[in-house]
Order: structure tokens, then C-alpha cells, then sequence
């Protein structure tokens, strides 16, 4: 009779057997150091396939370097250690898809958000498919295919500012009233690298709004970079967890450069040292690159004394692309910000005027 529900009639059966002995015949063909290989040497494969075949760049590295942070015994509560404490030690072939449904259902029950537990996942996929390479352990199968993706909300809103907030950020940054100024007194030429430092943060910020370039872009600048003639500044590299490399794009690009920018910079030449084709535009007082977490604090601290509400110095790049967008078409903008893509640059449409939008619609509707 008709075979029963989760039962094989005879020909399935032997299909089925057959594809469990090829299955079997293969696996035993695997080296034995492969099949015993662990979850942790899966990770230090991937990221030497990452860093030496890849490229990524440092700071790539050090965030996918604090998801797999190893585990530390009787540590509770830390979450960048997440993924070596659940399966650090274990053999990579014996992790399952339920496995790792588990180990995600586990991240949607703290209080994360939905594109955390993707990351999570996606991360674990990554590692998995480069096991699966024969150059490497010959996995089978990703264990991680078999699992959904989180639904994650809309893209947010873009931050951006006005001339006037710009304006009053860069002046609370002149005043010095972004940084504790010390309480005792100090030499001349103290007080001197005091109010470079105090102008140099308002070039920056300035800057910044003016041109659209990335805070790492910024970092990397040199006075070599910048052609006061032509108008123009050439974006070639970054900062990245404190190393010089390319920019995200991988390209380097032209970038005009207004008059509120050229006169900040030219500024910022004025002063006595650090001036040559070389030296970084914006430096500390030994002449090295600014610290990425000090620019962003000081510029929360100005936006705070300048009375204007608090946003991240990355919308200083939305405003530019905001600003942009009203006088620039859609590819001359893309190029001038180093998106790789279009549809990135494309948020910024709802920006552009449309003047006759409202005559248009009164036609349509008589």
C-alpha cells in the first residue's frame, strides 16, 4: 500500500542508502588531522585568509577580533566573547544548524537588536564557508545556511546640520570651551599649542561639514593632499585603528574644496611647524595623527557648549551629501563622497528641491 508519512518505499530506500555510503566514503577520505580539526582553528584560518588574502583593513580586523574574543574563565556577562564561549573547543564537524539556531535564539533573548544577531550570523556563515574549501578543512556542509536571517528595522533617519549650528560648534571650539583648560598657570608657549589646538578642532569640524570626508579620511590628511590653487583636495588613504591605509572605496578621488574650507586650512598653515608636504593636516603636538576617540568626544563636548543638539561627527558627512545633492546630480556627488554605489548616495534625495512638485500634483488632480 501507500508508504506511510516519514517512511521510504523500497526504491527511495535505496537511493537514500546510497547517498549515505557516498556521504560516509567521502568523509572518510578527509585527512584525519581535517576531520579532527576545531572551531577555534576554523577562526584563525579565517582570519588569516582575511587580513593576508582579503586585505581588510586594521579596524575590520579588531571589530571581527572582539566578537571572537577568546573566553576567560568564570567571566560572566561578556557579550564580545560570545561566540568562543558557545563553541571554542568543540569539533568544527560536529556543530549543527540547530546548533547554531540555538546559539542565536539565545542572542534575540538578551536585549540586542535584530542587526546584532545578524552580524553574529553572518560572522559564524563567513567562517564556515571558508572552512568548507578543500584548500583549507573541506567542511561539507555550512551549518549556518540553514538559518534565518532577523528581520531588521528600516534605516535611519540622516542627522544632519545647519550653517548656523556649524558656525556656533566652531566658535564654542575656538573659545576653548570644549576642553578643561587647567588650573594653574602656564609658560607662553603652552597657551600657544593651547589655541592651535583650540583653532585646529574648528578647522575640522568645519572642514568636515565642507567636504564629506570620512573622520578616518580626515586623520590621514597631509599638506600634500591639499592643491589651495586648483581648489581641490585628493583623498587617497585612512586611518584605521591607528594605521595608515586606503580609503573604504579602495579609490582615491578628487574632492572640491569650498572657500569656508580653504580658508580654515589655509589657517591652519599659518602655523610654525608641521607645514611641510608630509606632515598631517591635522596633528597632535608631536606632529602624529589625531586620536579618532578624542576628535569625537571634543566635538560632543563643543555641540554641548554651543547649545545646539547633540549628533555623531558622521553627520557632518550627511550634511555635506545633503548640502551637495541640491546643486550636484546624483554620480558627481557619489564620486566626490567615495560611495562604491549609487543606492548609498541615493539617500540623500529627499534633500533635492523640487519646486514644482506642487503645481504637478494640483494638474493631476483638477
Amino acid at each position: 500500500g501507500r508508504v506511510c508519512r516519514g517512511y521510504l518505499d523500497e526504491r527511495a530506500a535505496y537511493r537514500e542508502m546510497a547517498r549515505v555510503i557516498a556521504e560516509v566514503e567521502a568523509e572518510q577520505q578527509i585527512a584525519p588531522t581535517k576531520r579532527e580539526v576545531r572551531f577555534e582553528d576554523a577562526v584563525e584560518a579565517w582570519f588569516a585568509h582575511l587580513e593576508f588574502e582579503k586585505r581588510a583593513k586594521p579596524s575590520t580586523l579588531a571589530g571581527y577580533r572582539n566578537l571572537l574574543a577568546p573566553r576567560r574563565p568564570g567571566e560572566r556577562g561578556q557579550r564580545g566573547a560570545r561566540i568562543m564561549r558557545e563553541f571554542a573547543g568543540r569539533k568544527l564537524r560536529s556543530i549543527t544548524t540547530q546548533d547554531i539556531q540555538r546559539f542565536l535564539a539565545g542572542i534575540d533573548r538578551e536585549d540586542v537588536s535584530a542587526r546584532t544577531v545578524n552580524i553574529h550570523r553572518q560572522l559564524l556563515h563567513s567562517i564556515f564557508e571558508h572552512a568548507g574549501r578543500n584548500d583549507v578543512f573541506a567542511l561539507r556542509d555550512n551549518p549556518v545556511a540553514g538559518t534565518r536571517k532577523r528581520p531588521e528595522e528600516g534605516a535611519r533617519p540622516i542627522e544632519t546640520f545647519e550653517p548656523d549650528e556649524l558656525r556656533a560648534i566652531a566658535e564654542a571650539a575656538r573659545s576653548s570651551l570644549h576642553r578643561t583648560r587647567p588650573a594653574h598657570g602656564y609658560s607662553e608657549e603652552t597657551n600657544a599649542e593651547w589655541q592651535r589646538i583650540n583653532e585646529q578642532d574648528a578647522a575640522l569640524f568645519i572642514v568636515a561639514a565642507c567636504t564629506g570626508l570620512r573622520l578616518g579620511e580626515l586623520l590621514a590628511l597631509r599638506w600634500s593632499d591639499i592643491d589651495f590653487k586648483a581648489g581641490a583636495l585628493t583623498v587617497s588613504r585612512a586611518m584605521s585603528a591607528g594605521e595608515e591605509s586606503s580609503t573604504k572605496s579602495r579609490r582615491p578621488r578628487t574632492v572640491p574644496l569650498a572657500e569656508q574650507a580653504a580658508t580654515e586650512l589655509q589657517g591652519l598653515r599659518d602655523r610654525p611647524r608641521f607645514t611641510s608636504h608630509t606632515d598631517y593636516v591635522f596633528c597632535r603636538p608631536d606632529g602624529a595623527p589625531l586620536d579618532r576617540s578624542a576628535v569625537r568626544s571634543r566635538f560632543i563636548r563643543a555641540q554641548e557648549q554651543a547649545g545646539v543638539r547633540v549628533r555623531r561627527f558622521h553627520d557632518l558627512r550627511h550634511t555635506f551629501g545633503s548640502l551637495a545633492i541640491q546643486q550636484f546630480d546624483l554620480v558627481a556627488v557619489k564620486d566626490m563622497m567615495g560611495h562604491s554605489k549609487l543606492t548609498t548616495t541615493e539617500r540623500y534625495l529627499h534633500s533635492k528641491p523640487r519646486p514644482d512638485d506642487v503645481a504637478k500634483l494640483t494638474k493631476v488632480f483638477g
